[in-house]
This record gives structure tokens, sequence and C-alpha cells, in this order.
């Protein structure tokens, strides 16, 4: 490899990008006066902006990292990444325009808050925390780990992984904690750009050394002739009846119907993500939620997904010399000013989904668990600057176990999506379902959470570790971890309302409830489609990643004289999986705009007025409760080295 990408044209790209990162930065904190401007723009997103920086955050650098190798891996066995752009539109659609009037009735700016007013819930508040801190920690901690090492790679050592993480984490820093949410959506719009023109570029370089579509899926079906590769382009089946990975079960025969089928469910718990949310709560108006849904996530992002990022996959899949690491090594090989700035693309991703984390992380550490519980008098701009500390330290706790312990990071990367996911059922009860009662709600996404964990290797290694051995392993069924979550979050959720009273509600509960059923009903016409949305969306489910994958297997094959023919000169699961997404972005616009759950709505909503409450001196039991914090820390960290030290060896 020639070092002329690390000498001169990647430091030059990075510096480039450094300072236009910057140069937002100071925008965003010369326009930002007040609290409000560092923790939600102070509701002044533009729908654009928002509707463009929630496509990237969603799917740019882990979708390029984890999506791309996986079919280079994997093959076509996970034809649910394909239709990847729909899924992540599907949550959006449903919640984001209820949500935004929830929050604009209420005044709040996060997801943690929306659970305090409509719940009065200090679980859900610190679940949604917990889930923040997943993402900040593990999941994008994963991918600068990843990105770090491609820098390792372009560079030929000369800029190690753990210098490169440290670089990425002060911008990272720099980014959310000095600039906050407003430089967040400014400077993600460049991020988003650069990250997809990034993945655009580099699909076209492995088209081209490729030799052109045709000779691609050529040696793809070449590929499919050999002994023991046939199963790389089809799904094995509807479910396989294993104990799961490391019990007993294998990698290829792990990409049934229903692995697909629950792996969906897990991108779809990233839009229900506090993350995302965020983003959300700091537009100016829900007007743009629809086209930003449709258009954009749905449309022509999930165009990337299903053609730019399933055809890089595709090449390392027919030649492993072209694959995500190759194809950056032959093009700074050819051309490194080219590798460097793709490489800054797909930098500027990965940095887009962590600063947001992490951002969304500090405001729930200092905003809803510390100042409420711990030091209910600290002012606004005490917030905004334990909220900076509270990023640095996350981000130096990410670089540390990238490093040092990235077994561990990656553990608790596989909690994120799934554990995000069991906030559906509480979101359904602010939204849709007026019957989730608080304690079931509650008692939802514990259950939820319960079921990840032990379907999940931190989970069962935890127990193994104080001696209780479970007979499964990871995902066992072959069924991820998201639905083994979501099966006990809705077992519980139907049992307990059941049996707790549904009228049980504070007073901002019952706004909400009024605010769906006056200003915001459905309208007629929406109403009388219903039945005829279910069937729809259920029907796209069955067929685009549920048991109906089976039929894709041999949907556009037929039978010729020296073997198996693509009838559309590509696997048939790719081609079933493209008309999967196409549907797809019909779905989205029917849910959008024919069933008005994200349709604009020109709608003023003036402020809830709480009633007044007497409020009483908190100082005494705040102070006990950092003591008991503090103590139990202690006893925790104890008890840990002295497990450590006994089991451990």
């Amino acid at each position: 490899m020639t070092g002329i990408a690390y000498s001169v044209w990647l430091p030059l790209f990075a510096l480039l990008y450094g300072a236009v990162m910057l140069y937002w930065v100071r925008a965003a904190v010369n326009e930002s006066t007040a609290g409000d401007g560092f923790f939600s723009a102070s509701h002044a997103l533009a729908p654009w902006i928002s509707a463009l920086v929630i496509a990237g955050a969603s799917m740019s650098g882990w979708f390029v990292l984890g999506g791309s190798q996986q079919i280079a891996a994997q093959g076509f066995q996970m034809p649910a990444l394909i239709v990847g752009g729909v899924l992540l539109a599907l949550p959006g659609t449903l919640f984001f325009k209820r949500l935004w009037f929830v929050a604009e009735r209420m005044r709040v700016s996060s997801q943690a808050e929306v659970f305090r007013v409509y719940y009065h819930s200090p679980f859900l508040v610190a679940a949604s925390v917990a889930v923040a801190l997943l993402f900040a920690i593990g999941f994008a901690g994963l991918q600068i780990r990843a990105i770090s090492e491609f820098a390792e790679l372009m560079t030929g050592g000369a800029v190690s992984r753990l210098t490169a993480s440290v670089v990425l984490g002060f911008m990272l820093f720099a980014g959310a904690g000095i600039g906050g949410m407003r430089a967040i959506g400014y400077f993600g719009v460049v991020q988003t750009v650069l990250a997809f023109a990034a993945i655009v570029v580099l699909s076209g370089f492995a088209l081209i050394w490729s030799g052109g579509f045709a000779a691609l899926n050529s040696g793809l079906l070449e590929l499919s002739a050999t002994e023991g590769s046939a199963g790389l382009f089809s799904v094995s089946g509807v479910i396989r009846f294993t104990a799961g990975l490391g019990r007993g079960g294998e990698l290829g025969e792990a990409n049934t119907a229903l692995a697909n089928l629950s792996f969906a469910f897990a991108l779809m718990g990233f839009q229900a993500s506090p993350l995302v949310l965020k983003l959300v709560f700091s537009t100016r108006s829900p007007n743009g939620i629809a086209a930003g849904q449709t258009w954009v996530t749905a449309g022509f992002f999930g165009a990337i997904i299903a053609f730019c990022i399933a055809l890089t996959g595709a090449a390392g899949l027919a030649n492993p010399n072209l694959g995500l690491g190759g194809l950056l090594g032959a093009l700074q090989t050819n051309s490194p000013w080219f590798a460097a700035w793709i490489f800054i693309g797909v930098a500027a991703g990965v940095q887009l989904l962590a600063g947001l984390a992490l951002f969304a992380a500090g405001e729930g550490l200092i905003r809803h668990i510390y100042r409420p519980y711990f030091n209910s008098r600290l002012s606004k701009r005490g917030a905004i600057t334990l909220t900076r500390i509270a990023i640095a330290v996350l981000a130096l706790i990410a670089m540390v176990m990238e490093n040092l312990t990235p077994v561990t990071l990656s553990a608790l990367a596989a909690l994120a999506l799934p554990m995000a996911f069991q906030l559906w059922t509480p979101l359904l009860g602010v939204t849709w379902l007026s019957w989730i009662t608080r304690p079931a709600a509650v008692t939802g996404v514990g259950f939820g959470f319960a079921g990840v964990l032990l379907t999940e290797p931190l989970g069962y290694q935890v127990l193994s570790f104080f001696g209780l051995e479970l007979p499964w392993g990871r995902w066992p069924w072959t069924i991820h971890s998201a639905l083994w979550g979501m099966a006990a979050n809705v077992a519980a959720v139907l049992i307990i309302s059941a049996i707790t009273n549904r009228d049980a509600l504070g007073a901002e509960a019952r706004e909400v409830r009024m605010l769906f059923s006056g200003r915001l009903a459905m309208s007629d016409k929406a109403g009388t489609l219903s039945s005829t949305a279910w069937s729809v969306t259920l029907a796209w489910f069955f067929l685009a990643v549920g048991p109906g994958l089976i039929f894709g297997n041999a949907a556009f094959v037929a039978p010729g004289e020296a073997g198996p023919v693509w009838l559309l000169g590509m696997p048939s699961i790719w081609a079933w999986s493209l008309a999967g997404w196409i549907s797809g972005v019909g779905l989205i616009w029917f849910l959008s705009y024919k069933m008005e759950m994200a349709s604009p709505v020109h709608v003023a909503i003036p402020p809830y007025e709480p009633p007044l409450r007497l409020t009483r001196d908190k100082t005494a039991q705040e102070q006990e409760r950092v003591r008991t914090l503090m103590l139990t820390g202690a006893i925790g960290f104890v008890l840990a080295v002295l497990l450590a030290f006994s089991f451990g060896g």
C-alpha cells in the first residue's frame, strides 16, 4: 500500500472535515442563548433537516459497515437487510407525528420526559436512558472501533487503531458536547450527504471492478453452482428448532424466515429509540414527517440500501478481494485522494450516529436521572456543563472499551436494537392503545428486557459466571432476541392491562387522550381504511420479511440445460427483496398519507397548564439518595473485584 493517503490526502481531508465541523459548532453555540438551545435546538430545526439527519443516523455507518460485510460473508440469507429502509421508516410513520404533538402539548423534549409525564414512571425513564447508554457505549463504540481499524489499514499502521479512536472521540465531544442539539442537526446534514455519497461511489467502484452488473451476477451464479454454496442465495426454511448459537445451532442454519422477521423487528427498534425521538422533538413542525419517512428514509435511502449496499456486499461475496477492506485498499492504490474522501464519508456516517447517541445518553443521565432525583435545584447552565462532562466521560469509556474489552463492547452493542424495540409498548400506550395501563407498560418493558438478556450472550454469560447454565444459547429456534423479548413484553402487557384499572390516569395522560380524541382524531375516511391497512401491512410483512420469503428462493429461477437460470439476471431472493422494497415504499405512503398517521396537520396546540401544586424542599432526600448511590457503587465495585478474583483466576 502507498503511504500517500496518510502523508497528504487523509490528514488533509480530515482537517477540512474538522474545520467544517467546528464552523457549525461555533454557529450552533452562537445561536443557542438558553438551555433549550443546547438540549433541543430551541425546537427550531427545519423539518427537512430533521428528515435528512434521521435518515442518515438510521442507516449510514452501521449499514455500510455491517450490512455490506454480512452479505459478503453470508450471502443473501438475510434479505431483511435489503428492505431495511422500509423497516426503519415504519416506526417513524407510526409514532413521530403523535409523539411530536404530545411533546408540544406537554412542553417536553425527550422520550424519557414523555414517559415521565404520561406514566409517572421512574422505571420507564431509567429504561429510556439505559437504551441511550447502550447505543452510546456499545452500538456506536463498536462502529468507531471498525472505522478505526480501517484507518489503521489505510495508513499501513502509521496511524494506530488507538490513535484513530482517540481522534474520533475528541471530534465526537467537540460536535455533540460543545455544540449541542443544534450542532448535531446542522452538521448532521453535511455528515449525511458525505456518508451517502461515499456509499454510492464505493458501490460504483465495486460494480466497475466486478466487470459490470452482468459479470457480477454471472460470478454469483457460478458461486451458487459450487458445492455447499447454494445456501448463500436462499432462506433456509421457516424455522429450525435448535437450542441457539453456542448450543448446537450453526450460523449457516440460523438464517430462516423467522430469523429474518425477528431481525426486522430489531431494526424497527431504532426509530423508537431516544436518539431519533430527540431529533423529532427538536423539530419546529411535524409537517415534514410523512415526506421524510416515505420519500427520504424508505424511498431514496432505502434504494441506497437495496442497491448500493447490496451491490457492495455482492461484490465481496463473488470476489473476496472486493470486500469492504479490499475495496478501500484497491482505491488507495489507484486513487489515494478518492480513498481518503470515501473513508471520511463513511467515518462521517459513524460519527453522526455516535454523536447523537452520546448526546442523548449524556442528557438522559443529567436531566432525567441526576437532576430529578439527586439535585432538583440544578440550574440550566449547570445542567449543560454536567451534560458536557457526561458526554466526555461516555466517549472516554467507549474509547477504552473498544481498545481493551472489544468482546464486552460487542455484547453491549448486540443489546441496543432489541432493547429499543421493547419501548414500543409504552410508546403505543401513549399514541394509539390507550388501554395500556401504567403497571402494564412498566411490567412489559421489564419482561421484554429480561427476554432479550436471556437470549443474548451477555445475559447467559453473566448467569454462567454465577453457575447458572441455561439450556439454550443465542437466538433459540433461530428467533432473534428482539422477538423473544417482545413476546414476553406483549404477554405481560395484555395480562396486566386486563386486571388493572384502565381509568387510573394522571391529569397529563388524560390531556393526551383528549388531544387524540379531539383535534388529532383520525378522519372518517381514514377510519374506513383501517381494515385495509391492517391487511396490507400484514401481507407485506409475511411476504417481504416473514415466512413468505421462502417463495423468493425460487420465484425467479427456471431450470436450464446447464443448471438453474436466474430469470432476472440476479439472485431470485435479491429480486424478491427489491420487489419488497418497492411495495414497502407504497405501504409507507399509504400509512403516512391515506391513513393520516404522518400526514401534515395545521393545528395550533396550546401548552398544557398543570394544576398548581405545593413544592417542598427535597434537599435532605436527595442528599440521602446520593449517599446511598455512592455506598451501593462502592459495595458493587468491591463485590465485582472479589468475584473476578475468586472465579476468574
